[in-house]
C-alpha cells in the first residue's frame, strides 16, 4: 500500500495540471514534491494509491504470492 501511495504521488505530481489550487499543506515538504503541492492534490494522490494498492494486494492475493 506504501509503494503505490508513493507510485500515485510521483505520477499525480506531474499529471495534475493546476496545482496549487486550495488550501496548502500545513506542513513544508521536501523538493521532490514541489512547492505548489496542496491538501486537495495529496488527498486526490493518495486516494488513488490505496485504489491501486487494493487492486495490487487483491491481485497478488488471488495469485497466491500474498
Amino acid at each position: 500500500m506504501l509503494v503505490c501511495n508513493l507510485l500515485a504521488i510521483a505520477i499525480g505530481r506531474f499529471a495534475i495540471q493546476q496545482k496549487g489550487v486550495g488550501p496548502k499543506l500545513p506542513v513544508e515538504l521536501p523538493d521532490p514534491f514541489g512547492s505548489e503541492f496542496g491538501v486537495a492534490e495529496l488527498l486526490a494522490t493518495t486516494s488513488f494509491g490505496h485504489v491501486l494498492g487494493a487492486g495490487a494486494i487483491l491481485g497478488l492475493s488471488s495469485a497466491g504470492v500474498l
